[in-house]
C-alpha cells in the first residue's frame, strides 16, 4: 500500500496524535488526545485489512483505560470550584493557572480570618504555612522597625517557603483580614502532582517578592530624602 495513500492517512494522523500526547503536560488533555489517536489507529487497522485482531484489541483496552480515567478527572474538575467572591482576585494574582489548577491549590489551604494584632510570621521563627492575603492589610517589621504594608493579593512567608529558613520579618495584621493559609505538606503534594502548577507558583512567588523589594527600596529612598527627618 502506498505510504501516502488515503488509508495510510489514518495511520499517520493516529501516530502523530499519539506522539503529541507524549508532549502534553496536562494529564487530562494527554488522555483525550491519546483516545482520539487510538480510535484513528483502529480505523487504520480496519482499513488495511488482514488479521489485526491483536492490535485492535489492545487499542480498545487502552481506550477503555483512558476513558475510565477521563471520567474520574472530569468528575474531579466538576467538583472543584473557585469561591465566587474571591475568584476575580485569585485569577488576577495567580495568572497563568486555570480555574481548575487554582481550585486544586485551594485544597492545600485553609481559609482563616484575622483581627488586628494577629501575627502571621515572627522574625527568626519557623514558618509553617504560606499565606495569601485576600482581604485586609498587614504590616511588616524587621528588627522592630516598620518596613511596609502588605495588602490583598500578596503572599506572606514566601521567602521561608522557598528557602526553608526562618521568617525574615514579623508580619502583623493591621486591620480585619482574611487569608489563605497553605500547608507546606499539602502544598508539596499538589505541586508534585502538576509540573505546570509548580513552575508557575515559583514564578508568582518570585515576582511577588521582587515587587515587595522594589516597594521597600522606594520607601527607603523617599524616607532618606525626606527633609523633615532629623
Amino acid at each position: 500500500m502506498d505510504l501516502l495513500s488515503f488509508g495510510n492517512a489514518f495511520g499517520h494522523l493516529s501516530y502523530l496524535l499519539l506522539a503529541l500526547s507524549y508532549w502534553l503536560t496536562s494529564i487530562y488533555w494527554l488522555r483525550i488526545v491519546a483516545v482520539i489517536g487510538l480510535a484513528l489507529e483502529i480505523i487504520y487497522f480496519s482499513y488495511t485489512g488482514g488479521d489485526l485482531a491483536v492490535g485492535i484489541t489492545w487499542s480498545v483496552i487502552f481506550i477503555v483505560i483512558n476513558v475510565f480515567h477521563l471520567i474520574l478527572l472530569t468528575r474531579e474538575r466538576l467538583s472543584l470550584r473557585l469561591p465566587e467572591e474571591d475568584a476575580p482576585l485569585l485569577r488576577e494574582s495567580l495568572a497563568g493557572l486555570t480555574d481548575y489548577q487554582i481550585a486544586k491549590l485551594l485544597r492545600a489551604a485553609d481559609w482563616k480570618d484575622y483581627q488586628p494584632g494577629d501575627v502571621l510570621t515572627r522574625q527568626d521563627a519557623p514558618v509553617d504555612s504560606l499565606y495569601f492575603l485576600c482581604r485586609g492589610r498587614a504590616n511588616v517589621e524587621v528588627s522592630g522597625k516598620f518596613i511596609t504594608y502588605l495588602e490583598k493579593g500578596t503572599f506572606i512567608g514566601e521567602i521561608a517557603y522557598l528557602t526553608g529558613n526562618p521568617a525574615t520579618a514579623t508580619v502583623t495584621i493591621d486591620e480585619p483580614a482574611r487569608a489563605l493559609a497553605f500547608s507546606k505538606m499539602k502544598m508539596a503534594r499538589v505541586v508534585a502532582s502538576d509540573e505546570q502548577i509548580s513552575g508557575i507558583m515559583y514564578q508568582l512567588l518570585g515576582r511577588d517578592l521582587a515587587m515587595k523589594m522594589r516597594r521597600t527600596n522606594t520607601r527607603r529612598v523617599l524616607d532618606d530624602d525626606d527633609p523633615t527627618r532629623l
